[in-house]
């Protein structure tokens, strides 16, 4: 008898047990909020400095230009030192550029941007002095649209490092360009600290199988814990010899 509670008392737990997993208000573990992301080749990495360069090698002397802050690279290879990274894409009015960055410059992100590359066309134009020759025939003004990648700072001034065509070069900053920031990744980080409810997905939803089983359960445990606690009763045909 007492080999047949014991077997009852097992049933008992594993039924309760099930019962608790097929319940809808239990919900697997979810990941922590705030864990620690890693650099992935193939993702994004977000620029948070002001002194992150892009280079040309992995050299610190190979330096072309400043990586726009806020926004992002795409990473290729890690290395403990140098990421390779690709930065831009191909149009009518920019390269792609394949080149390195400072591993501790970069910051992972665990999510594809939707504007990760700053694409920026800026005029620029050069007055040329005439000498007095007061002839239609020469330019006096030289206009032209180029495509602005970064800063690049020699002392106390500031250049662009700029596309003109299928050439790359320098020239001084204009005053008034001005860089609007992405705002990507502060809005991400905002939504991480916003408290919010997990929301189940539809494998967590119950479905009418998992109903039919809770019923058939519940009808069970009631039956199960009687046959526990009946107590045993001296059988009507045992006699005393």
């Amino acid at each position: 008898m007492k080999a047949m509670k014991k077997f009852i008392l097992s049933v008992l737990s594993a039924t309760l047990s099930l019962l608790f997993f097929l319940s809808p208000f239990y919900r697997p573990p979810q990941h922590a909020r705030g864990e620690t992301l890693s650099l992935v080749e193939g993702s994004f990495a977000c620029i948070l400095t002001d002194e992150a360069f892009f280079y040309s090698e992995r050299d610190e002397k190979r330096g072309l230009f400043l990586l726009p802050k806020t926004y992002f690279v795409k990473v290729i290879e890690i290395e403990p030192t140098f990421c390779k990274i690709e930065y831009l894409y191909d149009d009518a009015h920019v390269q792609k550029l394949i080149g390195y960055a400072k591993t501790d410059a970069l910051t992972p992100v665990p999510f594809v941007p939707k504007r990760p590359y700053l694409y920026r066309l800026i005029e620029v134009s050069y007055t040329i002095g005439n000498g007095g020759i007061q002839t239609s025939g020469f330019l006096d003004e030289i206009r032209f649209t180029c495509a602005y990648y970064g800063d690049y700072r020699v002392g106390s001034e500031t250049y662009c490092y700029i596309l003109r065509e299928s050439e790359f070069g320098y020239i001084p900053k204009p005053a008034e360009l001005a860089i609007e920031p992405n705002g990507e990744y502060a809005e991400w980080q905002a939504a991480q600290a916003a408290p919010s409810e997990p929301t189940p997905t539809p494998s967590e939803q119950t479905s009418p199988a998992q109903i039919a089983i809770l019923v058939a359960l519940c009808l069970l445990v009631p039956v199960l814990a009687a046959l526990i606690l009946r107590p045993n009763k001296p059988s009507p045909y045992d006699s005393d010899e």
